[in-house]
């Protein structure tokens, strides 16, 4: 199950929708006052485009900047717990593709396919395709319940460890989780 690797999920921190609306209405007038005689209207041409001109240049957007980290290295607990609230399903449909790495016949951890590509707060994350991800703070991830519990306790944890291979070698990714 791929939905497992959500603790690794903190190091995401959330969207929210802005939704806008506009009403308008218009009075009617009961017995509207005579205008007397009405004035002829007038019709003016509407000046044609000349060939030669161009549309103004669209503003060009700003890059996304990531605000799930309070400095680098250090996570807001906010984010943290939006992840941990969203669950696991959001979090993979969001970005996260993983998959079972399995080595003599045995789980040996969550190989990392994609990471939300594009995101600001991952590319400031030292996790990448083909890693495989064996334990997120000491605890392994590979059933379900495992994996559940390991995101429950990222509410109140000091910090985000996930230990991982990386061309087969051991490395460790720590990240501070800090009250802003």
């Amino acid at each position: 199950m791929s939905r497992s690797l959500l603790a690794l999920a903190a190091v995401l921190g959330g969207a929210g929708l802005l939704v806008t609306s506009c009403a308008t209405s218009n009075a009617e007038r009961v017995n509207p006052a005579p205008v007397g005689e009405q004035p002829t209207p007038m019709v003016i041409a509407a000046a044609s485009p000349s060939p030669a001109a161009e549309p103004p240049p669209s503003p060009v957007p700003e890059p996304a900047s990531c605000t799930a980290f309070v400095k680098p290295g250090v996570l807001k607990r906010s984010a943290v717990v939006r992840v941990v609230e969203a669950g696991i399903g959001r979090w993979l449909a969001g970005g996260a593709e993983v998959e079972r790495k399995i080595a003599k016949s045995h789980f040996q951890g969550w190989e990392i396919r994609r990471l939300y590509s594009g995101d600001p707060c991952y590319a400031a994350v030292d996790l990448r395709p083909l890693d495989v991800v064996i334990r997120v703070n000491g605890k392994p991830i590979e059933k379900p319940e495992q994996a559940f519990e390991v995101l429950s306790s990222l509410r109140a944890a000091s910090e985000l460890v996930v230990d991982f291979l990386r061309d087969g070698q051991p490395q460790k990714l720590t990240l501070q989780i800090a009250d802003e």
